[in-house]
Protein backbone atom coordinates (compact mmCIF):
# COMPACT_ATOMS: atom_id res chain seq x y z
CA UNK A 1 0.00 0.00 0.00
CA UNK A 2 3.04 2.10 0.91
CA UNK A 3 4.31 1.89 -2.59
CA UNK A 4 0.88 2.50 -4.34
CA UNK A 5 0.65 5.41 -2.21
CA UNK A 6 3.96 6.21 -3.34
CA UNK A 7 3.41 6.07 -6.50
CA UNK A 8 -0.01 8.51 -6.63
CA UNK A 9 2.22 10.80 -5.40
CA UNK A 10 4.29 11.10 -8.00
CA UNK A 11 1.70 11.15 -10.65
CA UNK A 12 0.03 13.88 -8.55
CA UNK A 13 3.20 16.55 -8.23
CA UNK A 14 3.41 15.41 -12.33
CA UNK A 15 -0.10 16.02 -13.14
CA UNK A 16 0.27 19.58 -11.14
CA UNK A 17 2.97 20.16 -12.64
CA UNK A 18 1.41 20.24 -16.16
CA UNK A 19 -1.16 22.20 -15.28
CA UNK A 20 0.95 25.10 -14.29
CA UNK A 21 2.60 24.88 -17.64
CA UNK A 22 -0.56 24.55 -19.82
CA UNK A 23 -1.89 27.76 -17.51
CA UNK A 24 1.27 29.98 -17.10
CA UNK A 25 1.36 31.76 -20.33
CA UNK A 26 -2.13 32.23 -19.83
CA UNK A 27 -1.82 34.76 -16.74
CA UNK A 28 -3.18 38.62 -16.68
CA UNK A 29 -1.29 41.10 -15.58
CA UNK A 30 -3.82 42.01 -12.91
CA UNK A 31 -4.50 39.77 -9.94
CA UNK A 32 -6.02 39.51 -6.40
CA UNK A 33 -4.00 41.44 -4.00
CA UNK A 34 -3.73 41.56 -0.19
CA UNK A 35 -4.68 39.35 2.93
CA UNK A 36 -7.54 36.85 2.76
CA UNK A 37 -8.67 34.53 5.25
CA UNK A 38 -10.09 30.92 4.54
CA UNK A 39 -12.07 28.37 6.25
CA UNK A 40 -12.43 24.39 4.62
CA UNK A 41 -13.62 20.65 5.60
CA UNK A 42 -13.54 17.52 4.21
CA UNK A 43 -11.91 14.18 5.15
CA UNK A 44 -8.19 12.56 4.88
CA UNK A 45 -7.28 9.40 4.67
CA UNK A 46 -3.93 7.68 5.51
CA UNK A 47 -1.52 5.62 3.70
CA UNK A 48 -0.07 2.59 5.54
CA UNK A 49 0.97 3.19 8.84
CA UNK A 50 3.95 1.01 10.37
CA UNK A 51 4.06 0.41 14.21
CA UNK A 52 6.52 -2.00 15.80
CA UNK A 53 7.40 -2.15 19.21
CA UNK A 54 10.45 -4.22 20.84
CA UNK A 55 10.98 -5.46 24.57
CA UNK A 56 13.27 -7.43 26.02
CA UNK A 57 11.41 -11.29 26.68
CA UNK A 58 11.83 -14.35 28.76
CA UNK A 59 9.81 -17.93 28.47
CA UNK A 60 6.73 -18.14 30.45
CA UNK A 61 8.20 -20.86 32.84
CA UNK A 62 10.80 -18.31 33.76
CA UNK A 63 8.15 -15.83 35.05
CA UNK A 64 9.20 -15.76 39.32
CA UNK A 65 5.50 -14.89 39.82
CA UNK A 66 3.80 -18.00 38.31
CA UNK A 67 5.98 -20.37 41.49
CA UNK A 68 3.88 -20.45 44.89
CA UNK A 69 5.93 -18.64 47.72
CA UNK A 70 9.20 -21.05 48.87
CA UNK A 71 9.39 -22.52 45.20
CA UNK A 72 12.46 -21.09 43.40
CA UNK A 73 11.99 -20.59 39.62
CA UNK A 74 14.54 -21.85 36.82
CA UNK A 75 17.73 -19.88 36.71
CA UNK A 76 19.08 -21.37 33.54
CA UNK A 77 20.65 -19.56 30.49
CA UNK A 78 17.40 -18.95 28.84
CA UNK A 79 15.57 -17.52 31.83
CA UNK A 80 18.55 -15.17 32.80
CA UNK A 81 19.65 -14.13 29.25
CA UNK A 82 17.67 -11.00 27.95
CA UNK A 83 16.45 -11.58 24.54
CA UNK A 84 14.77 -9.34 22.40
CA UNK A 85 11.25 -9.50 20.59
CA UNK A 86 9.81 -7.48 18.45
CA UNK A 87 5.67 -6.71 17.36
CA UNK A 88 5.52 -5.38 14.10
CA UNK A 89 2.58 -4.67 12.17
CA UNK A 90 1.40 -2.49 9.11
CA UNK A 91 -2.19 -0.67 9.93
CA UNK A 92 -4.89 1.31 7.41
CA UNK A 93 -6.29 3.82 10.21
CA UNK A 94 -10.22 5.03 8.51
CA UNK A 95 -11.10 8.05 6.34
CA UNK A 96 -11.77 10.85 8.91
CA UNK A 97 -12.57 14.21 9.12
CA UNK A 98 -10.75 17.31 8.28
CA UNK A 99 -10.91 20.95 8.90
CA UNK A 100 -8.85 23.38 9.17
CA UNK A 101 -8.20 27.51 8.84
CA UNK A 102 -6.45 29.65 6.85
CA UNK A 103 -4.40 33.34 6.49
CA UNK A 104 -2.53 33.87 3.72
CA UNK A 105 -1.40 37.27 1.65
CA UNK A 106 -1.84 37.23 -2.07
CA UNK A 107 1.02 39.08 -4.37
CA UNK A 108 -1.04 40.62 -6.84
CA UNK A 109 0.96 38.54 -9.33
CA UNK A 110 -0.51 35.58 -9.00
CA UNK A 111 2.04 34.00 -5.82
CA UNK A 112 0.17 33.54 -2.47
CA UNK A 113 1.85 32.96 1.00
CA UNK A 114 -0.39 31.42 3.11
CA UNK A 115 -0.40 30.11 7.09
CA UNK A 116 -2.41 26.82 7.55
CA UNK A 117 -4.17 24.79 10.31
CA UNK A 118 -5.58 21.58 10.00
CA UNK A 119 -7.01 19.31 11.92
CA UNK A 120 -7.87 15.59 11.15
CA UNK A 121 -9.25 12.88 13.02
CA UNK A 122 -9.26 9.02 11.83
CA UNK A 123 -11.06 5.80 12.82
CA UNK A 124 -9.62 2.34 14.06
CA UNK A 125 -7.44 -0.66 12.95
CA UNK A 126 -7.30 -3.42 14.77
CA UNK A 127 -4.94 -6.59 13.34
CA UNK A 128 -3.67 -9.75 14.08
CA UNK A 129 -0.15 -9.47 15.37
CA UNK A 130 2.72 -10.99 13.53
CA UNK A 131 3.96 -13.66 15.15
CA UNK A 132 6.61 -16.27 14.80
CA UNK A 133 8.53 -17.42 11.85
CA UNK A 134 10.69 -14.79 13.10
CA UNK A 135 8.39 -12.10 13.09
CA UNK A 136 8.28 -12.07 16.84
CA UNK A 137 12.09 -13.22 18.00
CA UNK A 138 13.15 -16.64 19.11
CA UNK A 139 11.05 -16.49 22.97
CA UNK A 140 8.09 -15.58 20.91
CA UNK A 141 8.33 -18.84 18.82
CA UNK A 142 8.40 -21.08 21.70
CA UNK A 143 4.95 -19.33 23.03
CA UNK A 144 2.68 -20.14 19.87
CA UNK A 145 1.13 -23.08 21.67
CA UNK A 146 0.27 -20.58 24.41
CA UNK A 147 -2.15 -18.75 23.10
CA UNK A 148 -5.92 -18.88 23.06
CA UNK A 149 -7.28 -20.44 19.78
CA UNK A 150 -10.72 -18.19 20.06
CA UNK A 151 -9.00 -14.68 21.14
CA UNK A 152 -5.68 -15.30 19.06
CA UNK A 153 -2.81 -11.95 19.56
CA UNK A 154 -3.93 -8.64 18.22
CA UNK A 155 -3.24 -4.95 17.71
CA UNK A 156 -5.15 -2.09 17.26
CA UNK A 157 -4.56 1.53 16.41
CA UNK A 158 -7.83 3.97 17.18
CA UNK A 159 -8.32 7.73 17.76
CA UNK A 160 -6.08 8.75 15.24
CA UNK A 161 -5.84 12.79 15.78
CA UNK A 162 -3.13 15.48 14.25
CA UNK A 163 -2.50 18.98 14.49
CA UNK A 164 -0.90 20.40 11.29
CA UNK A 165 0.71 24.01 11.08
CA UNK A 166 2.22 24.43 7.74
CA UNK A 167 3.69 28.04 5.55
CA UNK A 168 2.38 27.17 2.01
CA UNK A 169 3.30 28.97 -1.36
CA UNK A 170 0.97 28.72 -4.09
CA UNK A 171 0.26 29.98 -7.72
CA UNK A 172 -3.01 31.20 -8.89
CA UNK A 173 -3.23 30.24 -12.77
CA UNK A 174 -5.08 32.78 -13.22
CA UNK A 175 -7.55 33.19 -16.64
CA UNK A 176 -10.43 34.77 -17.94
CA UNK A 177 -13.16 32.65 -16.64
CA UNK A 178 -14.43 32.83 -13.23
CA UNK A 179 -12.52 29.04 -12.23
CA UNK A 180 -8.52 29.79 -10.65
CA UNK A 181 -6.69 26.47 -10.46
CA UNK A 182 -3.55 27.05 -8.72
CA UNK A 183 -0.38 25.06 -7.27
CA UNK A 184 1.61 25.03 -4.35
CA UNK A 185 3.54 23.39 -2.14
CA UNK A 186 4.56 23.55 1.81
CA UNK A 187 6.30 22.94 4.87
CA UNK A 188 5.70 23.05 8.86
CA UNK A 189 5.03 20.58 11.65
CA UNK A 190 2.42 17.80 12.25
CA UNK A 191 1.65 16.95 15.94
CA UNK A 192 0.25 13.34 15.68
CA UNK A 193 -1.72 11.16 19.07
CA UNK A 194 -3.35 7.73 18.46
CA UNK A 195 -3.82 5.20 21.02
CA UNK A 196 -2.50 1.41 20.59
CA UNK A 197 -3.37 -1.54 22.44
CA UNK A 198 -2.37 -5.41 22.13
CA UNK A 199 -3.54 -8.34 23.83
CA UNK A 200 -2.41 -11.79 24.08
CA UNK A 201 -4.60 -14.49 26.14
CA UNK A 202 -3.30 -17.51 26.83
CA UNK A 203 -5.65 -20.66 26.73
CA UNK A 204 -7.25 -22.60 29.74
CA UNK A 205 -5.42 -25.71 29.21
CA UNK A 206 -1.72 -25.16 29.03
CA UNK A 207 -0.50 -28.32 30.76
CA UNK A 208 -0.01 -29.98 34.40
CA UNK A 209 3.65 -28.27 35.67
CA UNK A 210 2.96 -25.76 37.94
CA UNK A 211 3.88 -22.68 35.72
CA UNK A 212 1.24 -23.72 33.30
CA UNK A 213 -1.77 -24.48 35.43
CA UNK A 214 -1.31 -20.81 37.04
CA UNK A 215 -1.36 -18.63 33.77
CA UNK A 216 -3.80 -20.70 32.02
CA UNK A 217 -6.04 -17.86 31.09
CA UNK A 218 -4.08 -15.14 31.97
CA UNK A 219 -3.82 -12.08 30.03
CA UNK A 220 -0.70 -9.65 29.06
CA UNK A 221 -2.16 -6.30 27.36
CA UNK A 222 -0.76 -2.76 26.82
CA UNK A 223 -2.70 0.22 26.06
CA UNK A 224 -0.83 3.68 25.60
CA UNK A 225 -1.32 6.65 23.87
CA UNK A 226 1.60 7.21 21.03
CA UNK A 227 2.10 10.75 19.37
CA UNK A 228 4.61 13.39 18.93
CA UNK A 229 5.70 17.05 16.82
CA UNK A 230 6.77 15.48 13.31
CA UNK A 231 8.19 17.81 10.63
CA UNK A 232 6.48 17.43 7.48
CA UNK A 233 5.89 18.81 3.59
CA UNK A 234 3.37 18.93 1.50
CA UNK A 235 1.92 19.28 -2.28
CA UNK A 236 -1.27 20.99 -2.69
CA UNK A 237 -3.69 21.84 -5.86
CA UNK A 238 -7.47 22.72 -6.23
CA UNK A 239 -9.57 25.24 -8.11
CA UNK A 240 -11.38 28.46 -6.51
CA UNK A 241 -14.46 29.89 -8.01
CA UNK A 242 -15.39 33.79 -7.81
CA UNK A 243 -18.81 34.25 -6.13
CA UNK A 244 -17.77 38.02 -6.18
CA UNK A 245 -14.99 40.54 -6.09
CA UNK A 246 -14.44 39.51 -2.31
CA UNK A 247 -15.30 35.91 -1.66
CA UNK A 248 -14.61 32.85 -3.68
CA UNK A 249 -15.43 29.11 -3.02
CA UNK A 250 -13.62 26.29 -3.72
CA UNK A 251 -11.69 22.52 -3.46
CA UNK A 252 -8.67 21.55 -2.44
CA UNK A 253 -6.80 18.30 -2.22
CA UNK A 254 -3.03 17.52 -0.80
CA UNK A 255 -0.76 15.29 0.09
CA UNK A 256 1.13 15.47 2.95
CA UNK A 257 4.14 13.57 4.04
CA UNK A 258 4.92 13.03 8.04
CA UNK A 259 8.21 11.82 9.54
CA UNK A 260 8.88 8.68 11.87
CA UNK A 261 8.91 8.74 15.23
CA UNK A 262 10.02 6.85 18.61
CA UNK A 263 8.57 6.86 21.97
CA UNK A 264 10.92 4.25 24.67
CA UNK A 265 10.36 2.65 28.29
CA UNK A 266 6.75 2.83 27.79
CA UNK A 267 4.65 0.23 30.51
CA UNK A 268 3.02 -2.83 29.96
CA UNK A 269 -0.56 -2.61 31.92
CA UNK A 270 -0.58 -6.64 32.36
CA UNK A 271 1.93 -9.10 32.21
CA UNK A 272 0.34 -13.11 32.34
CA UNK A 273 -2.47 -11.56 34.57
CA UNK A 274 0.27 -9.44 37.20
CA UNK A 275 1.31 -6.09 37.06
CA UNK A 276 4.15 -4.86 34.71
CA UNK A 277 7.20 -7.04 35.74
CA UNK A 278 9.39 -9.18 33.71
CA UNK A 279 10.25 -12.66 34.50
CA UNK A 280 12.75 -11.91 37.44
CA UNK A 281 10.26 -10.24 39.66
CA UNK A 282 11.42 -7.60 39.72
CA UNK A 283 12.56 -5.54 36.72
CA UNK A 284 9.23 -3.02 35.18
CA UNK A 285 8.37 -4.64 31.30
CA UNK A 286 8.93 -1.70 29.42
CA UNK A 287 8.59 -1.44 25.05
CA UNK A 288 10.31 0.61 22.98
CA UNK A 289 8.13 1.71 20.22
CA UNK A 290 9.00 3.08 16.75
CA UNK A 291 6.32 4.70 14.41
CA UNK A 292 7.65 5.00 10.24
CA UNK A 293 7.16 8.10 7.88
CA UNK A 294 3.15 8.82 7.28
CA UNK A 295 1.67 9.78 4.21
CA UNK A 296 -2.07 11.27 4.07
CA UNK A 297 -3.99 12.50 1.64
CA UNK A 298 -6.74 15.27 2.21
CA UNK A 299 -9.42 16.19 0.12
CA UNK A 300 -11.69 19.65 1.12
CA UNK A 301 -13.68 22.20 0.21
CA UNK A 302 -14.05 26.18 1.42
CA UNK A 303 -14.41 29.64 1.78
CA UNK A 304 -11.57 32.43 0.82
CA UNK A 305 -12.35 35.96 2.03
CA UNK A 306 -10.50 39.45 0.97
CA UNK A 307 -11.59 42.03 3.26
Amino acid sequence: MRKHMRHFAGNGCCWLLAVFLVFVLSVPDSAAEGFYVGLEAGFSKSGDLDVSQSFIDHPTRCDSFLYPSGVTPPMDAECTTDRISTIANVFAPGAGFAGGATLGYALGCGLRFEAEYLNRRQGSHRKLAILGSGGGGETFDQKQSEWDQNDPPSERVYDLRAHHFFLNVYYDLRNDSPFTPYIGAGAGLGSTEMRYSARFLRGDALGTEPWQVAAAGTLSHIDTELGKTRFGFQVAGGVDYALGDNLSAGAKVRWTRLGGFDRDEVSWTLVRGHESIRADGVTPLTADFEVDDTDIWTFTIGLKYYP
